[in-house]
């Protein structure tokens, strides 16, 4: 496996320790579920809603959904499985209940994870921009990024029609998604990946990893990463 722009060794030193550059041209790109919270969002989200509404049966839809994935579903196809759960339910209803989620999770200690949450404040007191990268959605992100002062979010987008949710996905964040949007952000803000950042726990997260200088890998639970040139954080 390739190492990312700029890295050279596994054990990279902490970035803001080492004086990297990521000022006014450089970002810090986080993975969301199981990287900068410990849970996954999108589905901890709906069961909220689930036992609030009643009308679904929240524990049994996250069985199948974990089932699906086990029979080999990719993960790209297993959330656009998962978010036609949404369909005809008002956004503005779901970014409220997202809201509330967010104020419930929050008060339940370890929700975030401090070592990712405390560097991303060195980096932004540094001067670069914090970028939420997830498979995840607005509804459950926004609040998040709200909280940290993130500067955007690049998530999965689902198609709205006349205000509600159609069930259908617009456009997937997972994988070679990440560094495709990665790319497109560059290009539009100007920014240099090669003084960028990039946190995540998952193998696919190499995507974002291969593009930026600094890769930042959280937790040990993918042992596919073991051998990948990366700063380490407890997860």
């Amino acid at each position: 496996m390739g190492y990312g722009p700029g890295v050279t060794g596994r054990g990279l030193e902490n970035v803001v320790a080492q004086g990297v550059s990521v000022g006014q041209r450089g970002a810090a790109f986080v993975d969301v579920d199981e990287t900068l919270v410990r849970e996954i969002t999108f589905l901890s989200l709906f069961g909220f809603d689930a036992e609030r509404r009643g009308e679904l049966d929240g524990p049994a839809t996250l069985r199948e959904f974990f089932a699906l994935r086990e029979r080999g579903m990719g993960r790209a196809e297993s959330h656009r499985w998962f978010y036609r759960l949404w369909a005809g339910r008002a956004v503005a209803d779901v970014q409220r209940v997202g809201r509330e989620w967010f104020a419930a999770r929050l008060a339940t200690p370890g929700f975030f994870n401090p070592a990712v949450r405390q560097r991303l404040q060195q980096l932004a007191a540094a001067g670069a921009r914090i970028v939420l990268v997830s498979g995840s959605f607005d509804a459950a992100l926004r609040p998040i990024a709200d909280e940290i002062r993130a500067d955007d979010i690049l998530c999965t987008e689902l198609a709205v029609e006349n205000g509600c949710y159609t069930g259908e996905v617009s456009a997937t964040m997972v994988g070679d998604d990440k560094s495709a949007a990665l790319r497109a952000y560059a290009e539009r803000t100007g920014i240099d990946l090669s003084a960028c950042a990039a946190f995540g726990d998952h193998h696919s997260d190499t995507a974002m990893f291969d593009l930026v200088g600094h890769p930042v890998v959280v937790g040990d639970r993918d042992r596919a990463l073991d051998d990948y040139p990366a700063e380490r954080l407890p997860g």
